[in-house]
């Protein structure tokens, strides 16, 4: 296909204080094979207040947008608003691309109408432990049908007739995308082709528990999609496990029948999702330290969605005490 003829792309990356890693998503993409008449990047902002827009402004080809005080689903639907190409390709500022990336994903959409397409995060070299354990298996071998934010390729009718992504949720607007796509009878295909290099997973114990907190937030509000939602469920007995013994403990005379109740729950919780995470990697780990680790994790993990699940309740409890005191 001539240069002439290939549609021209539109790459949406959404920033918020990204100053980190940008340079080297942004260096990624100078190298791409596509031909840059063909493509633009679009990099809109959440209103950052550190180097961010400083270091974009540094590459010639980037178009810069701000959407303030918005969440990312709002931030990249803005983006496609401004958007010339007839293909979006939505990307993570902390993800680097090999140099066909763009020129692979194109030719798969072009050849196969109907379907949208995105790649896996993978692994830097040389992973900190946390996020050696956090990622487990090789993207061969990692199974998931849904799209993650930082790499999709869908054409922009599609994406409109959809309506976007949906601008009420902190986070999970992939798998929401990904659910209504295929209930409007859409192809969703992952190919690990498309994989990119993400260089923005936690390797610091603390910014992983906010992560997943922040993951979690919109639990509440997302009731009763939620209580179809393992993890959720997992979270919910977690949660309740810890407020038990806690609750034990304190008042006192102890509650033995609660208190080993709700330890159970504790521990059980965290080995449940590591077997389910063991499974799903397709690895075999031979090491007593490797499980451990594993565990470790997922004990951290689900203490983050666990205050996330709180935080949810308190923002939910806030917003009706707003609400009736707007009503007197």
């Amino acid at each position: 296909m001539s240069d002439e003829a290939l549609p021209f792309v539109s790459i949406v990356i959404p920033v918020f204080n990204e100053e980190r890693y940008l340079a080297p998503c942004l260096t990624s993409l100078t190298l791409l094979t596509y031909p840059k008449d063909r493509h633009e990047i679009l990099l809109v902002d959440n209103g950052s207040t550190d180097r961010t827009i400083e270091i974009a402004r540094s590459y010639r080809d980037v178009n810069i947008y701000v959407k303030e005080n918005v969440k990312v689903g709002a931030v990249r639907n803005y983006g496609v608003e401004k958007a010339k190409g007839s293909l979006i390709v939505f990307l993570d500022s902390d993800c680097v691309v090999r140099p066909d990336w763009l020129t692979d994903g194109v030719c798969q959409l072009e050849a196969n109408p109907n379907t949208v397409i995105g790649g896996r995060y993978i692994l830097r070299e040389n992973p900190s432990w946390l996020e050696k354990y956090w990622v487990l298996g090789s993207p061969e071998t990692r199974i998931t049908n849904a799209l993650v934010g930082g790499c999709i390729f869908i054409s922009k009718s599609i994406f409109c007739q959809l309506g976007g992504f949906n601008e009420k949720l902190n986070a999970g607007e992939d798998v929401d995308l990904t659910e209504r796509l295929m209930k409007e009878q859409f192809i969703v295909k992952i190919d690990p082709s498309l994989n990119v290099i993400h260089l923005g997973y936690p390797s610091k114990l603390v910014p992983f528990v906010k992560r997943q907190l922040w993951h979690s937030s919109d639990y509440i509000n997302g009731l009763p999609n939620s209580l179809r939602d393992k993890i959720f469920l997992l979270t919910l007995a977690f949660l309740a496990g810890l407020i038990g013994a806690i609750s034990s403990l304190i008042f006192l005379p102890i509650n033995a029948s609660v208190l080993i109740t709700s330890t159970f729950l504790v521990f059980f919780s965290p080995a449940i999702l590591s077997v389910k995470r063991i499974a799903r990697s397709g690895e075999k780990y031979e090491s007593f330290f490797d499980y451990i680790s594993i565990y470790i994790v997922d004990f951290l993990y689900l203490i983050g969605r666990a205050l996330g699940v709180i935080s949810g309740i308190r923002n939910l409890l806030t917003f009706r005490s707003y609400a009736k005191v707007g009503r007197r």
